[in-house]
C-alpha cells in the first residue's frame, strides 16, 4: 500500500497539472528533430522570420537535416500560422 501511494505521489510530482491538447504534426516534428540537442523553445520566443533564420542556421551547421515538408511543418508550428504549411488550394 505504501509503495502504491509513493508511486502515485511521484507521478503527481511529474505532472504539469493541466491537460495537454493533442500535438500537431508540426509540434511533433519539431520535438523529434530539434529537441534532442536543446530544450523545447516556446513559439512566442522568436518571430516567424527569426525562426526561419534559426532553421537556416541549424541546417547550415549540419545540426539537422530537414525535408521540405518537415521544415514547413516546423515553421508552421513555431510561427503559429496555420496557412504556412497548408497546401495551396486546387483550382
Amino acid at each position: 500500500m505504501r509503495l502504491a501511494a509513493a508511486l502515485l505521489l511521484a507521478l503527481a510530482a511529474c505532472s504539469s497539472g493541466r491537460p495537454r491538447a493533442g500535438m500537431s504534426d508540426g509540434e511533433r516534428t519539431y520535438r523529434a528533430k530539434c529537441t534532442s540537442c536543446h530544450r523545447v523553445y516556446e513559439p512566442a520566443e522568436q518571430t516567424p522570420a527569426q525562426w526561419s533564420q534559426t532553421l537556416d542556421k541549424m541546417e547550415a551547421l549540419k545540426k539537422v537535416t530537414l525535408a521540405a515538408e518537415e521544415r514547413a511543418q516546423i515553421l508552421q508550428y513555431l510561427s503559429g500560422d496555420a496557412q504556412a504549411a497548408a497546401p495551396a488550394p486546387l483550382r
